[in-house]
């Protein structure tokens, strides 16, 4: 991993007939930065996160878009020229998916193989990689200590709580060498202790060159972690915050003022 490595997305448009849910949408992440994208439910935070992954269909659907991976000084542009059948979209994030960009979706027990102990596909992913294939190595990278790993290693995915299941998705995403990673509300369901120790594995992960991308409608824990805030409004990022920035008399716009004074409510009432 590299502070070289940079994702860039530019002009992102998503359609749905005349109907613009995702409307130029751009954004950065470097390596090393952690990046978080918020906004109230129908924003189009996870439209973007989904987008960015190749996992979102075309007319209906992106109709724009410009995204540039750049790792080891190679750059990977999936959207160049734009995908238009499905096949063409699978065939242009054949490299990037996985491979650069992994994902950490919001239903992490669920995105694991639930007919396999955890060890072995995370031993399958790391060897096609060319990566060290003892699963340890990733669980612990992943936030596991040394004596959790060789356990949580034989279990079966329905035994793993939801933050276990979070930090195998995690070590399943750097077994495979991603280079960036896509968080989709990694932190739902999760009670306070186990949220602390996420953004604590976030933070140690950038702070060895991985970026990282938080979609969340949250921002409680995100200023002990983001190095700056996207806040999307109706398909478009209305403000950009740093994270010692994220509160009421900062934000610029509406939307940002009504989310933060949300946030400053809920921890005046007793919420972490």
């Amino acid at each position: 991993m590299s502070a070289d490595d940079r994702l860039v997305l530019e002009g992102l448009q998503v359609q749905a007939g005349s109907r613009h849910l995702v409307r130029g949408v751009g954004l950065t992440v470097r390596g090393g930065e952690v990046v978080g994208l918020v906004g109230p439910s129908g924003s189009g935070k996870t439209l973007t996160a989904r987008a960015l992954l190749g996992l979102v269909d075309f007319a209906p659907g992106v109709v724009a878009a410009d995204l540039t991976l750049t790792c080891e000084g190679r750059d990977h542009r999936p959207y160049d020229p734009l995908p238009t059948r499905r096949t063409e979209r699978e065939h242009a994030f054949r490299e990037v998916r996985g491979a650069l960009l992994g994902y950490l979706p919001q239903d992490a027990p669920g995105s694991l193989d639930p007919a396999q102990r955890v060890g072995r596909p995370i031993e399958a992913v790391a060897a096609r990689a060319g990566q060290p294939g003892d699963a340890r190595v990733w669980l612990e990278r992943a936030g596991f200590s040394a004596d959790e790993a060789p356990v949580v290693l034989q279990r079966f995915p329905h035994q793993l709580s939801g933050g276990m299941a979070q930090r195998v998705a995690i070590a399943l995403a750097l077994a495979r060498g991603s280079r960036f990673l896509v968080a989709d509300e990694p932190t739902t369901g999760l009670d306070a202790a186990v949220q602390r120790q996420l953004v604590h594995t976030f933070r140690r992960l950038a702070d060895e060159g991985l970026g990282v991308l938080i979609v969340t409608h949250d921002l409680r824990w995100l200023a002990q972690v983001a190095h700056h805030v996207h806040i999307l409004d109706q398909g478009t990022i209305a403000e950009t915050l740093s994270a010692s920035a994220l509160r009421p008399e900062h934000a610029t716009t509406e939307v940002g003022r009504r989310l933060l004074g949300a946030v400053g409510r809920m921890r005046s009432r007793g919420f972490p």
